[in-house]
């Protein structure tokens, strides 16, 4: 039986903040982890990557430019290829709605800013493990549901 964290060393996680400090913050947190990042600055970036390389779990930051992390939020969840990948939503937005919204749209967690990054580590932990039997590659040409 593999450890907690030699399992997760493998796993690549897309961190989408716009916000450098954050982002760095974040990555070198999960690097310590034993995740590997890649760091996404907008929506559409972020978009892309996951698309095109489809990583094992997504750290979203809700407030982005040209698409926010609601949005991103709901066109993984129609990708036939990606609508599994675990989503850990994190905003300085706490009113409940906005929870809500994250929640109905598909997020896996929400994580409030400003956080403790020993909680930040430890409910990605959590959503990975969680989601850790979901592996259903789909063909990308129909990865998109009408």
């Amino acid at each position: 039986m593999r450890s907690k964290a030699t399992s997760t060393r493998t796993k690549l996680l897309l961190v989408a903040e716009d916000d450098e400090a954050i982002a760095t913050l974040v990555c070198d947190a999960l690097k310590a982890g034993g995740f590997r990042t890649h760091w996404a600055r907008d929506g559409i970036d972020a978009l892309n990557y996951i698309l095109e390389s489809r990583p094992d779990g997504i750290v979203l930051d809700l407030v982005m430019p040209r698409l926010n992390g609601f949005e991103i939020c709901g066109m993984v969840r129609k990708s036939r290829a990606v609508q599994w990948t675990p989503i850990i939503m994190m905003s300085g937005r706490t009113e409940h709605c906005d929870k809500m919204q994250a929640f109905e749209l598909g997020a896996d967690d929400y994580v409030s800013k400003p956080f403790r990054v020993e909680e930040l580590i430890a409910r990605v932990e959590a959503v990975m493990h969680r989601n850790a039997e979901r592996n259903y590659p789909t063909p990308f040409a129909s990865s998109y549901n009408n």
